[in-house]
């Protein structure tokens, strides 16, 4: 792994030391992020996990641009003392740990509020898909456990994102950059940590995201 990392910083130095300036039309964002999740057994932003993120950003635009990404990353959380009770006073204790493996493909539009040869500074709402495992303490799916959740809820694997983010970016003269974003994935399901029914909150889990990316210039304006 820290050889990849050494490998993929090695190629990227010498990119800015050698390409000329150019005139770029598509960049190529190859990230890593904290992702971090808020939901019913945790009620803030805590237990971080990372994500691995790919992008691709279209420049056909001066304001707005395109902006497509992949994500794979993983969030937890956990409440040894959580329990819910119903209106009728009966008390039940559903997974109290879980740990939910995600991959997202999606597509963001990205507006600009500041935009110079160097300077990208932008707000973007997207839309995609999610994918989500979520697993107890002992590494076991928690969507065939029935017996956390209520009877007859059922619930699938797969959900729509919103995705909304604030991003900064910072173009050497060559194409070559940096990114930084942080912003919400915004998922529209409530079931990421196995919990809705039997959950505290009445809102759906969220995940927070704080992302460094290598930007890489693909496509040259002939």
């Amino acid at each position: 792994m820290c050889r990849n990392i050494f490998f993929v910083c090695f190629v990227f130095i010498i990119g800015i030391c050698f390409a000329k300036a150019q005139e770029v039309t598509r960049f190529l964002e190859l990230g890593s992020s904290m992702s971090s999740y808020r939901g019913d057994l945790n009620p803030k932003y805590q237990n971080v996990g990372s994500t691995l993120q790919v992008g691709l950003k279209l420049n056909f635009k001066k304001r707005i641009n395109s902006h497509f990404q992949a994500n794979y990353g993983s969030i937890s959380g956990s409440n040894l003392f959580y329990t819910f009770t119903d209106t009728e006073g009966n008390t039940t204790t559903p997974n109290i740990y879980f740990k939910t493996r995600f991959f997202t493909i999606q597509y963001d539009l990205q507006v600009h509020l500041l935009k110079t040869s160097h300077w990208h500074i932008y707000l973007s709402q997207g839309i995609g898909l999610l994918r989500f495992t979520p697993k107890d303490e002992h590494n076991q799916s928690l969507v065939n456990q029935n017996n956390t959740r209520t009877a007859d809820e059922l619930y699938n694997t797969v959900s729509a994102v919103l995705p909304t983010q604030l991003g900064i970016s910072y173009l050497f003269v060559n194409g070559y950059g940096i990114n930084m974003q942080t912003g919400w994935l915004n998922p529209q399901t409530d079931y990421l940590d196995n919990i809705s029914q039997w959950g505290s909150r009445a809102k759906k889990d969220n995940v927070w995201q704080l992302r460094l990316a290598l930007i890489v210039p693909l496509t040259l304006k002939k």
